[in-house]
């Protein structure tokens, strides 16, 4: 973590590395899970990154924060079955605004 200087002023970038353990993804269907990231503010640009295996069919996650301290996880599964991915290691990647 550290302040940075931008266009708009100063910003923090903060990484979180979380383990999350998807239910199963009914097919066509795009679910958000919520997952407690402590450092997570509302208002934050956020990158999902996973870290481990992906399954080859599901969209790169997304993440938004509603509510501090939780991000909502969006994995979007556009087959025509049902995918229980294995528990993932993501790496958040927070940016927002200076203290």
């Amino acid at each position: 973590m550290g302040i940075r200087e931008g266009a708009a002023g100063p910003f923090v970038i903060e990484t979180v590395d979380v383990t999350v353990d998807y239910a199963s993804i009914p097919a066509a269907t795009a679910p958000d899970q919520a997952v407690l990231v402590p450092q997570a503010r509302v208002g934050d640009s956020i990158n999902v990154t996973p870290l481990g295996v992906w399954p080859a069919n599901l969209t790169q996650p997304q993440g938004r924060c509603l509510v501090a301290g939780t991000v909502q996880v969006r994995v979007c599964n556009p087959t025509a079955g049902a995918i229980d991915p294995a528990s993932q290691l993501l790496r958040f990647t927070l940016t927002h605004d200076a203290p």
